[in-house]
């Protein structure tokens, strides 16, 4: 049986690898996750990768079966099938939940409460490229993107930005490493935060119920019991 998978053409830390149509050979933890999955279910998935506008309308019109990494929302459940729990997508089959957050230095008066941010004096610091950098302007806040993690974190304690906006997988593994604990501290609640999914088209889900139910659950599965591992092993493609 084969599956037709579409994901985003853009990088995701951890998530998904490089940007662009190719595929490579590192292709990311999401990936992985769908490859396991399928061969424990005995699926054969094909996968291409299309812009992140395209790929809910490939969905639709059964050009791929599935999309890799997929949020939710009422209105999505027009194009596929998710894994549910009354009205809303079961978070316990999700593939992940990807979380922006601020970091700041431990001695700072800084405060987020969701929705505002006081005491910012700097710019807040982003990876250049990240679709972070947009939403913080959106805000009215003001940015200052860098070429990488590393380079934000300098500027960070150095005091040249007040705060930096990042994916907390890459973050929370960026103070580790480099011992920053006690220097830098998160900040609660999450910039945005979202489970995401495999998601299939209701034309392939309709005909392969099982099969998708085979799929999610494996990924939870994953999720539960690899997925630390896997983070780990793509530690060396966050700059």
């Amino acid at each position: 049986m084969t599956l037709r998978l579409g994901y985003s053409d853009k990088e995701s830390a951890y998530f998904l690898t490089g940007n662009g149509a190719a595929i490579p050979e590192r292709p990311g933890v999401a990936i992985e996750m769908v490859q396991t999955a399928a061969a424990s279910c005995d699926v054969a998935p094909e996968f291409a990768r299309y812009p992140g506008g395209r790929l809910v309308a490939l969905a639709t019109d059964n050009t791929i079966d599935a999309v890799v990494l997929l949020s939710f929302s009422p209105e999505r459940l027009a194009m596929g099938a998710y894994p549910m729990k009354g009205d809303s997508a079961d978070p316990d089959f999700q593939i992940a939940t990807l979380s922006y957050a601020f970091y700041v230095r431990s001695d700072s008066n800084i405060a987020w409460d969701g929705k505002a941010m006081t005491g910012l004096a700097r710019p807040i610091g982003a990876n250049l490229g990240w679709s972070i950098v947009q939403d913080l302007m959106k805000m009215n806040l003001p940015v200052e993107p860098a070429k990488d993690t590393q380079n934000n974190f300098n500027k960070l304690l150095l005091g040249r930005i007040d705060a930096v906006a990042m994916h907390t997988t890459i973050g929370d593994a960026y103070l580790e490493e480099h011992a920053l604990g006690t220097k830098v501290k998160l900040l609660h609640p999450p910039i945005t935060s979202k489970p995401y999914y495999l998601v299939f088209s209701h034309t392939w889900h309709d005909q392969h119920a099982a099969l998708a139910e085979c799929l999610w659950q494996s990924i939870a599965t994953q999720r539960q019991t690899v997925l630390p591992a896997l983070l780990a092993r793509y530690g060396d493609t966050i700059n």
